[in-house]
């Protein structure tokens, strides 16, 4: 309807300086960086038709609201990095480090600037246990500042149901601090070249964002609060990756990940988990380029199983409750020709997007729909073809 369109404006920047000097076995790299944002968003006026006034059945006036002010941000960044790397035979260690200081102001509650300087160090070692064989350890340390996204201003309405997510006005950043171990193994065997990567990785998350879910006022608007958790949290697991060309004209790779996501604390409908976050993935990729100027691809997905809040008609809207969803594999495949002419290449392409539609099966309907209801791969199946031009295709 039109009581339901808004305008966002969102100016971003970016710039910065780097130098990089090379000191026998050792480097330094150094530079400053900048960058902002500028967001603005706000809900568009409308003629209000439900107060019209209408006299012997004809609407004589309709009066219109004024736009409403939703979100009005800047953002700025400043910092400065330092990285030195130093190796010595067969081990190498890196040291570095990152200041930032930022300044957020939310004019649409004050004026006052939410400010903050962060440290960000980093080290991490390896070792080459043998030429085909490396050992690797580090530690990072990240942050989130408290401040507006824009993907935060996109509601989720239905006709009983408009969900905004604010900040809380007390929202400190979120600290994280990153540990990895790792073995990576790439070496020819026989004909085929192979790599292997296995590590595991554990971050501890301090003052996390989460969304505290409001109850729905008189004319169903729901203000979902992003505050920072009671106490931490903490995401670990194990990743691994393959790597294999066997062939010329032949390539593979792969990966899985297994991990855990949780909360010291219970939060939303009693849970520690996070949610859309699911405990298992990976992906595959094959390419074959199996006569000249043509190759075949085949790529895969699979998302496990995950836990999603429904607010729907199912359920009471004002507690909603907490799904799991299935997992998915999706499956897709495309081949394309290059065609050369005179130092360009005309490529004509054509695939199929998820093979076995692998597909959420439980969409919401109707008006008193949850609109955020939604999960797992974005398209059904589908078959898609076009045509590329260009000097750098392959």
């Amino acid at each position: 309807s039109l009581k339901d369109y808004g305008r966002s404006e969102d100016l971003t920047y970016n710039t910065g300086l780097q130098y990089k000097a090379v000191l026998g076995n050792s480097s330094i790299i150094a530079g400053i960086e900048n960058t902002g944002g500028f967001l603005k968003v706000e809900k568009l006026g409308y003629p209000d038709y439900d107060n019209a006034y209408i006299e012997n059945d004809s609407i004589l006036s309709v009066s219109h609201t004024l736009n409403t002010l939703i979100a009005d941000q800047s953002s700025v960044t400043s910092g400065a990095f330092l990285q030195y790397d130093l190796r010595i035979n067969r081990f190498k260690i890196g040291l570095g480090g990152r200041l930032d200081h930022y300044n957020i102001i939310d004019n649409t509650i004050n004026t006052k600037a939410n400010t903050g300087i962060v440290f960000s160090p980093r080290i991490s070692f390896m070792y080459e246990v043998l030429p085909s064989l490396q050992a690797r350890l580090s530690y990072s340390q990240g942050y989130r500042a408290p401040q507006i996204f824009s993907e935060d201003m996109d509601t989720q309405t239905s006709g009983s149901r408009q969900v905004i997510i604010v900040n809380d006005p007390g929202l400190k950043q979120e600290t994280s601090h990153s540990f990895m171990a790792s073995l990576d193994f790439n070496k020819r065997i026989g004909t085929v070249l192979t790599g292997l990567l296995v590590e595991g990785f554990y971050t501890r998350l301090e003052n996390p964002f989460l969304n505290e879910i409001g109850v729905p006022d008189e004319n169903g608007k729901v203000l979902y609060t992003r505050m920072n958790a009671k106490n931490g949290a903490v995401v670990k697991g194990i990743n691994t990756e393959l790597k294999i060309k066997p062939l010329k004209d032949y390539s593979f790779t792969s990966g899985f990940t297994i991990q855990t996501s949780k909360f010291d604390e219970e939060h939303e409908f009693n849970t520690r988990v996070f949610f859309r976050t699911p405990s298992d993935y990976g992906y595959f990729n094959m390419d074959w380029d199996f006569v000249r100027n043509a190759c075949f691809s085949l790529t895969g997905t699979y998302t496990g199983k995950m836990f999603i809040p429904y607010f729907g008609p199912d359920t009471d809207p004002d507690f909603g409750e907490l799904r799991k969803s299935n997992s998915f594999f999706d499956l897709g495949s495309k081949i394309h020709y290059n065609f050369k002419l005179n130092g360009a290449t005309l490529q004509l392409f054509t695939g199929i997007k998820n093979i076995f539609n692998s597909y959420q099966s439980d969409f919401d309907s109707g008006i008193n729909r949850d609109p955020a209801y939604v999960y797992g791969p974005v398209s059904p199946r589908s078959i898609y073809f076009g045509i590329k031009i260009g000097n750098r295709l392959k």
